[in-house]
């Protein structure tokens, strides 16, 4: 005997209604269709599978015993059909960042490696913000996330999750020298050239809170726009910067610049997922979403 799975596929949605018009609603089909998907179903199995009652209908003997395979096969089937969607989705799908420079480097590009070895298939839009502009693409729904490093200004409905620690440190070139080996104060060091994030950045908010602290006003010489470019400054001796310290250890270890030993430290910071849950996201967003989540 070979049924065809359309009228087991109608049976399944007529027993989980009890009713036949709105089974046909489901299924986009009219109530005759329906009945008569029925009517061959119990022809070519030689057995009644419903009784017709004033608030739809019931299944017979024949019709419950049939209904606990079905059931389970059907449950099967469109569980299937659901892991083979978002198999797809996973092989075509796109994600949308906004990320700021120092989450690219001591954060991102890992991730990044990590997620697109697992799905190779998903294309990654990356957009590289200051953390304001990043939160305010992700508001208008421009991005799937915002990834950024603190301070941030995140306001309901928008929700950060920290995804790492990270200090930024003082670093020199070799033309700075008697600074090596030694414990210095912000006060030792405010005759130097200095080499900080531009204004209206929030790195360059919390630097400046960092210094008022201490009764030091900040006066940068230099003001990158992006922490990228502290670095190869830093290299050229145009002045000390702040960095990350994970963006300046290869460096370091190779003896281009070395870290200046500051007696204040500077504040913890976090680079942080911000999203915003009133936006729907792509089978691709929300799985990579899930593995950001698994590694914290």
């Amino acid at each position: 005997m070979s049924v065809s799975f359309e009228y087991y596929k109608t049976f399944y949605y007529v027993v989980k209604y009890k009713n036949f018009t709105r089974a046909a609603r489901v299924l986009f089909t009219s109530q005759p269709a329906i009945t008569h998907s029925v009517q061959n179903l119990e022809h070519e199995l030689g057995c009644r599978l419903f009784i017709r009652n004033k608030n739809g209908v019931e299944l017979t003997r024949e019709g419950q015993l049939l209904y606990e395979y079905v059931s389970a096969g059907c449950a099967q089937f469109f569980k299937g059909e659901n892991e083979l969607m978002q198999s797809i989705s996973l092989q075509e799908g796109t994600v949308y960042l906004s990320a700021s420079e120092t989450a690219l480097h001591c954060y991102l590009f890992d991730m990044l490696n990590k997620f697109r070895g697992e799905y190779q298939g998903v294309k990654m839009k990356i957009e590289n913000s200051s953390t304001g502009r990043a939160i305010d693409e992700l508001k208008s729904g421009v991005v799937d996330f915002a990834v950024v490093s603190t301070p941030a200004d995140v306001v309901k409905p928008l929700k950060a999750f920290n995804l790492k620690s990270f200090r930024d440190i003082l670093i020199a070139g070799n033309a700075f020298s008697e600074l090596k080996n030694k414990k210095v104060n912000l006060s030792d060091i405010v005759s130097y050239p200095l080499i900080c994030l531009a204004k209206g950045t929030q790195t360059r908010k919390l630097m400046e809170n960092f210094y008022a602290e201490h009764n030091i006003i900040l006066n940068p010489d230099i003001e990158p726009a992006t922490a990228d470019m502290v670095l190869p400054m830093v290299e050229q001796n145009l002045g000390l910067g702040y960095i990350p310290e994970e963006m300046a250890t290869k460096a370091i270890a190779a003896g281009e610049v070395f870290q200046v030993d500051l007696q204040e430290e500077l504040p913890e910071r976090y680079i942080c997922m911000v999203e915003d849950p009133t936006h729907p996201l792509s089978v691709a967003a929300r799985e990579f979403r899930k593995k950001v989540l698994e590694n914290l």
